[in-house]
């Protein structure tokens, strides 16, 4: 007498193999975002005009000294990544469904089984912005743009370019007198 196995498309596995990779993404993601964070606080350092006036190497240093705390941050949650265990894996399909994590076990066995939801993706940036950073970029960049108004693009693109000539300081004299 032979058991009928569930095929390997079948919405248990299907489930488990995209929870597996939204879990994967979540665990990621803390090591990406401080390289987006760096670039939204720079954007938003150069929409404010502070790169106008220093000097090209302290632009240049800052942005170095930047680039080095993002890779700090993000080489820590890449040494805080680990995968999904088998526990994780089925209790996270479980709480998606609203089912108990011994039916999830219970369903390797079944070959008709219900169809499965695979949850969104939780954020996990707080673990990497533990100072909330990006909520002071983005309040920086909307009063920026109430106090300042639309700045030219150059002078956002300078922000990320220390070496570069600017023309936007020539608008910023002008403007003055």
């Amino acid at each position: 007498m032979s058991v009928s196995k569930p095929s390997a498309l079948s919405p248990l596995n299907r489930a488990l193999f995209w929870t597996r990779l939204v879990m994967i993404w979540e665990r990621l993601l803390p090591a990406l975002f401080p390289y987006v964070l760096l670039v939204a606080l720079i954007a938003v350092a150069a929409q404010w005009g502070l790169f106008l006036y220093l000097p090209s190497w302290l632009h240049a240093a800052m942005l170095s000294l930047g680039l080095l705390v993002a890779i700090f941050a993000s080489f820590r949650a890449v040494f805080n990544f680990r995968m999904p265990t088998f526990t994780e894996l089925n209790t996270r399909v479980a709480v998606d469904n609203g089912l108990k994590p011994e039916r999830i076990l219970a369903m390797r066995h079944q070959v008709d089984q219900p169809p499965l939801r695979v949850g969104k993706a939780k954020a996990g940036i707080a673990q990497s912005d533990p100072f909330a950073l990006r909520f002071v970029a983005l309040v920086a960049a909307v009063l920026g743009f109430l106090v300042l108004g639309p700045v030219p693009w150059s002078r956002v693109q300078h922000g990320f370019m220390p070496f570069a000539q600017l023309e936007a300081s020539a608008d910023m004299h002008l403007a003055r007198k």
